[in-house]
C-alpha cells in the first residue's frame, strides 16, 4: 500500500516532528490498519534520511500504533475504540492516584504553575486553536502527576500523553461540538480541590473531568473519521 504524503507537525527533535506526522495520520485514518511503512519511500516523502523514519517508528511500536516484523518491517495497527477505552481506564488509574498525592503535598508555587497553564488554555480557546488547547491540557496533567513526586507514576502516565494530545487536537471540525470553557473551568476546579489540600474532593473532580474527557475524544475521532469517509466517498 503507497503512503500517502504527509504534512510534518512541528516539533523539536526532527524524529519527533515525523513521528508526530506519522502518529497523526494513523488515528484518522490516513495510514489505515496494515499500512506497510516502508522506510526509503516516508524517507523521500518527509525529506529527511532514514534515521528518523526509524526513529519514529521505534516510537511508534512502543506506543502501540505499529508492530515490527522481523525482516518484514512495520505494520500499521491503529487505533480502535477500545483501546481509547483502555488508554483512559489507564489514565484515570495512574491520574487518580497522582493527584491524591498532589493534593497533600502540594505548594503556591506547584498551584501557580498549573494556573499558569489554565491560563494559557483560556488564550487558546479564546484564539481559537484547538492544539495549542490540546498541548497546554497535556501539560496541565503532565505536571498534575509530576507533582505528585512518584516517578513510577509519571513513567506509566507519558506513553499515553502523546496519543490523547494527538487525537485532542486532530481537527478543528472535531472539537467545534465541545465546550471547551467547561474543560477549562474543569481544571479550575482541580486547582481549587487542591488548593484546599482535599484529596478526596480533588479524587472526585478528576475523575469526572476524565470521563467526560473520555466522551470527548470519542467525538473527535468519530468526527474525523466520518469526515475524512464523506471525502473518499465523494
Amino acid at each position: 500500500m503507497d503512503v500517502p504524503r504527509i504534512d510534518i507537525v512541528q516539533s523539536e527533535a526532527l524524529w519527533e516532528r515525523v513521528v508526530a506526522a506519522l502518529r497523526r495520520a494513523i488515528i484518522v485514518g490516513e495510514l489505515p490498519p496494515g499500512s506497510h511503512l516502508k522506510e526509503p519511500l516516508l524517507a523521500q516523502r518527509f525529506g529527511v534520511s532514514r534515521l528518523p523514519i526509524r526513529e519514529a517508528i521505534a516510537q511508534l511500536d512502543h506506543e502501540g500504533l505499529v508492530r515490527i516484523e522481523p525482516r518484514r518491517g512495520a505494520f500499521v495497527i491503529g487505533v480502535t475504540e477500545q483501546d481509547i477505552a483502555d488508554i483512559y481506564g489507564c489514565r484515570l488509574m495512574l491520574e487518580l492516584a497522582g493527584i491524591r498525592r498532589t493534593a497533600t503535598t502540594i505548594g503556591a508555587e506547584g498551584l501557580a504553575e498549573l494556573e499558569a497553564l489554565v491560563v494559557h488554555m483560556d488564550v487558546a480557546v479564546a484564539n481559537e486553536q484547538p492544539q495549542l488547547f490540546a498541548a497546554f491540557d497535556t501539560s496541565f496533567h503532565r505536571r498534575l502527576i509530576n507533582l505528585s513526586g512518584n516517578r513510577a507514576l509519571v513513567n506509566a502516565w507519558e506513553p499515553v500523553a502523546p496519543l490523547i494530545e494527538t487525537i485532542l487536537s486532530i481537527s478543528e471540525a472535531s472539537m467545534a461540538s465541545i465546550d471547551l470553557p467547561a474543560a477549562v473551568d474543569g481544571h479550575r476546579k482541580i486547582i481549587g480541590a487542591l488548593a484546599a489540600h482535599d484529596p478526596d474532593v480533588a479524587e472526585s473532580i478528576l475523575r469526572d473531568h476524565l470521563t467526560s474527557g473520555e466522551g470527548i475524544v470519542y467525538a473527535a475521532l468519530r468526527s474525523v473519521h466520518s469526515s475524512r469517509e464523506a471525502v473518499l466517498q465523494g
